[in-house]
């Protein structure tokens, strides 16, 4: 049994063969727990997504996507999805337990990198995680800082795939966090791999400048879009930053999909030429 605090009210849920350790994390309508398995002590993430209304339903229907999507991954750089269980009382399905792989560590909003070398460490290993995401079928739609984890071992993690999708899908309202967005994603657009480009560099943006990029959904609401040319070069912010990773950057957020590289695999590339030209050693070792 597990228990849980409320408004000043404890509650409790059942979730057989796992003992509650800790809450670690808080989101839409849903909260992680670390667990532990009674049958071989193994730690896990549980998180428990509970439908209160019917306004609620949207939540059950993105930690059911992510389960379908993330459960078809196996990358050591994505956080690996094991079992959705099903809640139901009174014959409706109230809650969701999805139990994942617990990853350690704190995501890049919470603790930037250090520097602009082990910036580039951290991405190299996203964008091939990203890559192995597209080339399976699927686009993550939510690349965003707060989306990758990276424990003290310096190991990465993308997470949350709520919001992953098809290649080729076009939703039927907008999704994505406003300083990452793709145009694509406002204009509902289909989705596909120059869409995971656009988030990765503007979450890399930000990374380097600890400034947003070309916003495409201003937090006030206009959709009108600004123009790339209004948006500084990353080092132009940063001095640390390379005319050759300024570039790369700024190529990933061009607003017109066909401007960005074609895909992951060029980002990467890219990624290690600069890594290989300014640093002693090489992404991923």
């Amino acid at each position: 049994m597990i228990m849980s605090t409320m408004n000043g009210k404890t509650r409790t849920f059942q979730i057989p063969g796992y003992q509650a350790v800790r809450i670690i994390g808080n989101g839409a309508h849903s909260t992680i727990w670390e667990v532990r398995s009674l049958k071989d002590s193994q730690t896990y993430a549980l998180k428990r997504v509970v439908k209160n209304e019917k306004s609620d339903e949207r939540f059950f229907t993105q930690t059911i996507n992510e389960f379908e999507i993330a459960s078809q991954l196996d990358h050591p750089n994505i956080r690996k999805v094991i079992e959705l269980r099903r809640i139901r009382k009174l014959l409706a399905v109230k809650e969701l337990h999805l139990i994942m792989e617990y990853c350690p560590g704190r995501n890049l909003q919470q603790a930037p990198p250090a520097n602009v070398r082990d910036a580039c460490h951290i991405w190299g290993r996203v964008g091939i995680a990203l890559f192995q995401i597209n080339q399976a079928g699927f686009v993550h739609s939510d690349m965003k800082p707060s989306n990758v984890i990276v424990d003290s071992a310096g190991d990465v993690k993308v997470i949350d795939f709520g919001q992953a999708c098809p290649i080729g899908t076009v939703k039927e309202r907008i999704q994505g966090t406003p300083d990452f967005i793709a145009p694509e994603q406002v204009n509902r657009q289909p989705h596909n791999e120059r869409t995971d480009v656009f988030n990765f560099g503007a979450s890399f943006y930000w990374t380097l400048t600890g400034k947003s990029g070309p916003v495409v959904l201003p937090h006030e609401g206009s959709l009108q879009l600004p123009g790339h040319n209004a948006v500084k070069p990353p080092s132009e912010l940063n001095p640390e930053v390379t005319p050759m990773l300024s570039k790369l950057v700024m190529d990933c957020i061009e607003l017109e999909p066909s401007h960005r590289p074609a895909g992951m695999k060029e980002v990467v590339m890219r990624l290690d030429v600069i890594l290989r030209k300014n640093f002693t050693t090489v992404s991923g070792q």
